[in-house]
């Protein structure tokens, strides 16, 4: 378990991890638990076998490697960096999700322009609008990953006509209408004005669903309205099975694509009317074209010399004549505003609305300096008619007459958007370069310094001006001398450096630790020019990790060398970690990490140390004791104190536990036990003597009295008989308790069978045959303060059934019933058995009986006395019955000890 989990702080935002050189997690802080889920893992198991694998490269090439992870939520830049003072790995995360997020979006809105540049080339491609129409719908259901692309024709009954589609069942393009009310999507589009969006037609209530998009099982879609107000062509519509969120660039992008394509239209219209006007010119027009068509050739030729250099160079001229109010654009004007050359004349105010707001004044405001003399040089931006900005440069001015008044203005416009995005990406990662914290060097070919940023500054204490020009070998310790060239070296071999750990000197002379990249630097014709460096000071986190290896090494030292067992357990009861003392139970520790701990502790334990675990989970601490097994099969007792272990979320991960080998005190409290055990034995034994011996007098003195004949059936005689009988019954009770191991309790039902077998022999006389039945239930473990009261009433019932029931017959029975009464309440053992805790004892005969006007509670009978006295001990209830002979009914509740609870009070004796 040598891991460094106190390196890094549990609340650092980004994933931190530490694995094993075979790919264990050793580590990983609460940002990290999105990489275990993805991998699959948790801390302690294994990685994944291709980051395993990467794990094995880091540490044998012994440095870092990069990787990106996507999770379910986020996308990590996942770096892999070899420990140096031990054979594991350490992994850095840095959630990049939003840079990705904003990747593709970007990657997205350059597609989506693709899409709106192919849909712009088939119109000048294809001639025949359907074509046209066919062409533009697969681009977009192309470009918006859907299954369903349609463009609805307003036809003049209200309706609309399936005029181009993708995705739909063969033969519904060209054929199927769609109804066009407001409660359809179509209606509701062209009335709304506005994108209509649907992410779930279920929950849908602005308009019903078409059967057209029913029939398809459409879920979810898009439409745009086609053309303006007045000249409306019809419905742009995208759709999906899925139920879909689209975003505000999805619709933006339609509405392009739908204006773009109002715009075709109307032009195919207008060719299509030009067209027909064509055809019906008069041949004499024709002749008179052939005749201007030489002039114009030739004037052609260099129009089109001169479209062509302001093609390439983005720059078209324009003049407006304020005699006759036009207003001329160069072809490639056109081209910059989005439009296609000489599609139709411009004016001022068509110019000043493709401008930007915000932009117009200024422009316009330039214009009318310039006809005051002042010619303008400006940049300005324009929106195109699909919605894209683009920036312009334009410069300009006025020529006037005699009387200085302006008669035309003229100029140029060149499009700079790309060379204005190359400026702000430049300027983008200058000031990148500029604000970093790490240092960013360029040095040339032959190690001299080209470039410092304020990083450098802070990392190595230069200024740019003091180093500017120097070698890069200003930076290098003595003990390093060459390292920069060697590594400038490998650049040009074309190896790859990234994140290479090492020293560098400040100016104040102090040794740093760094981590740099090199990255080679090429021209536009892929010729190296120049090395850039990038340096991080590593220095802070160099000294935490000592300190922290230092820690870890103490605190294993101490763990390692403690005489005490200390283990952890995870939340599985299987054991992680041991320490060495732990070798004492004969196992190595391999052979106990990864096994269940039941495993090593011994069958009569196990209920125990599962009742405990189980107290772990609720975060319980507690000690207890546990006689465990050794690989030789020897037992041990232990003392485990044990601590609960939670995560930050609060989830049981398993607990600490330190172990006590307490053998040879148990050994110690088992040799006191069985002390204790015989001096008990030695106890019951004697008072049973006693007892006996206190009979055998009583005998002795009975028989004295016999031999007088006067007093042979005295009462004296017949009270020393009872009170030998009573003798004889607490005697039984001492007989019973030394013969059946137990000191505290009396396995009833034998007792009394065996005093009342007794009894009968006591007081069978001659050749009489009186029978004894007996009905006792079994396994009934009742105290000594039970056992005693309840036993003497059984001694004076069965005595007095055979004194008084049966002085003229030979021949009789005396029954005696001991059971547990049904339906009353019962209490659970240990076996989780319930039992009831109530009796019910008779004792009947069937003799002569009692009279019925005797009332027993009023005899002065010493024996009827006690067995009263007795049952109100036992807070019994009494009831007699006097048909057929004699029935004595009494019943009682006590608290029956079980005989598992009797093995386990020996066990804890022994």
């Amino acid at each position: 378990m040598n891991t460094k989990v106190e390196q890094f702080p549990t609340n650092n935002p980004n994933p931190v991890l530490s694995v094993g050189k075979d790919g264990t997690v050793l580590y990983s802080n609460e940002a990290g638990e999105p990489l275990l889920h993805e991998w699959g893992v948790e801390i302690g198991g294994k990685l994944p076998s291709t980051f395993g694998d990467l794990v094995q490269r880091v540490i044998s090439l012994n440095r870092p490697e990069k990787t990106e992870v996507k999770t379910e939520k986020k996308v990590y830049l996942v770096t892999f960096h070899p420990s140096t003072e031990e054979k594991h790995v350490n992994i850095y995360g840095f959630d990049i999700t939003d840079q990705k997020k904003l990747e593709e979006r970007v990657r997205i809105k350059e597609k989506q322009n693709d899409i709106l540049y192919k849909i712009g080339k088939a119109a000048l491609e294809y001639e025949n609008l359907q074509n046209f129409l066919d062409e533009s719908v697969k681009l977009i259901a192309s470009i918006l990953e859907l299954e369903y692309c349609k463009i609805l024709e307003l036809i003049p009954d209200g309706n609309f006509l399936l005029r181009a589609g993708f995705g739909w069942k063969h033969g519904l393009v060209g054929r199927a209408i769609v109804e066009g009310e407001k409660e359809s999507q179509a209606g509701y589009t062209l009335l709304s004005r506005t994108p209509v969006v649907v992410e779930d037609f279920e929950e849908e209530s602005r308009f019903k669903k078409p059967e057209l998009l029913r029939m398809h099982e459409v879920n979810s879609g898009v439409s745009v309205a086609i053309g303006s107000t007045g000249k409306t062509f019809g419905v742009l519509g995208v759709h999906s099975r899925k139920k879909r969120k689209f975003t505000s660039d999805d619709t933006y992008f339609l509405s392009s694509v739908a204006f773009l394509i109002a715009q075709v239209i109307e032009r195919k219209k207008a060719e299509e009317a030009l067209k027909e006007a064509y055809d019906s010119l008069d041949e004499k027009v024709h002749e008179r074209t052939e005749e201007l068509e030489i002039a114009y050739n030739s004037l052609k030729e260099s129009e089109k010399s001169l479209a062509e250099a302001q093609e390439m160079a983005h720059i078209g001229n324009w003049e407006r004549d304020f005699a006759s109010n036009e207003f001329h654009w160069s072809d490639e004007v056109y081209r910059i505003f989005g439009l296609k050359p000489q599609e139709f004349e411009v004016n001022y105010g068509l110019f000043l609305s493709y401008l930007h707001p915000d932009d117009q004044d200024y422009v316009n405001n330039a214009v009318k300096e310039a006809l005051n003399g002042k010619p303008f040089d400006i940049d300005f931006r324009i929106i195109l008619a699909n919605g894209e900005e683009r920036i312009a440069h334009a410069k300009g001015e006025a020529v006037f007459d005699e009387k200085n008044n302006p008669v035309r203005i003229r100029g140029i416009t060149q499009d700079i958007t790309e060379h204005k995005k190359a400026e702000e990406k430049i300027q983008t990662l200058a000031n990148a370069v500029e604000s970093s914290t790490d240092a960013i060097i360029t040095k040339s070919l032959d190690g001299v310094i080209t470039s410092w940023n304020k990083g450098a500054e802070q990392v190595y204490g230069y200024s740019a001006g003091e180093v500017l020009g120097k070698p890069m070998s200003v930076l290098e310790p003595s003990t390093l001398t060459g390292e920069t060239e060697k590594l400038s070296e490998m650049i040009k071999r074309g190896e790859k450096i990234h994140n290479y750990e090492t020293s560098r000197l400040r100016k104040d002379d102090t040794i740093i630790n760094v981590s740099i990249t090199l990255s080679p630097i090429f021209d536009l014709s892929g010729k190296l020019i120049a090395i850039s460096a990038i340096a991080r000071d590593i220095t802070e986190r160099k000294i935490a990790e000592e300190k922290l290896r230092e820690s870890e090494e103490k605190y294993r030292n101490i763990v390692e060398t403690s005489n005490e067992g200390i283990y952890l357990v995870d939340n599985e009861a299987k054991i992680i970690y041991v320490n060495k003392i732990m070798e004492t139970s004969g196992y190595t520790l391999e052979e106990l990490i990864g096994r269940p701990i039941w495993d090593f502790i011994s069958e009569e334990s196990r209920p125990v140390a599962r009742r405990s675990f189980e107290k772990r989970r609720q975060g319980v601490d507690d000690s207890y004791e546990l006689k465990l097994v050794r690989k030789d099969g020897s037992f041990i007792w232990g003392l485990v104190s044990a601590k609960s272990l939670f995560n930050k979320e609060g989830r049981f991960m398993g607990f600490l536990g330190m172990l006590t080998d307490i053998t040879e005190r148990k050994k110690a409290e088992e040799a006191l036990a069985s002390l204790e055990t015989a001096r008990k034995k030695e106890i019951h034994h004697r008072i049973k003597n006693n007892l006996q011996v206190i009979s055998s007098l009583l005998d002795l003195q009975a028989e004295q009295f016999r031999n007088r004949e006067n007093i042979k059936d005295s009462e004296v005689l017949e009270a020393l008989r009872e009170s030998q009988d009573r003798v004889t019954s607490m005697a039984l009770i001492h007989e019973e308790l030394y013969r059946g191991g137990g000191f505290e309790t009396l396995n009833f039902s034998p007792y009394i069978q065996e005093l009342a077998e007794n009894l009968l022999l006591t007081y069978s006389l001659g050749d009489t045959e009186i029978t004894l039945s007996t009905d006792l239930e079994e396994d009934l473990f009742f105290d000594i303060d039970t056992a005693v009261p309840l036993g003497m009433i059984v001694n004076e019932l069965v005595s007095n059934s055979l004194k008084h029931a049966f002085p003229d017959r030979r021949k009789g029975k005396i029954r005696i019933k001991l059971s547990r009464e049904e339906n009353e309440e019962c209490m659970k053992n240990i076996t989780g058995e319930c039992k009831s805790t109530s009796f019910t004892l008779t004792v009947s005969d069937d003799g002569v009986g009692i009279p019925e006007n005797l009332d027993i509670e009023e005899l002065d009978s010493l024996g009827f006395q006690l067995v009263t006295s007795l049952a109100d001990q036992l807070d019994g209830e009494f009831e007699l019955k006097k048909d057929n002979g004699t029935e004595f009914t009494m019943r009682f509740t006590v608290t029956e000890k079980d005989k598992l609870d009797q093995a386990d009070l020996r066990s804890q004796e022994n």
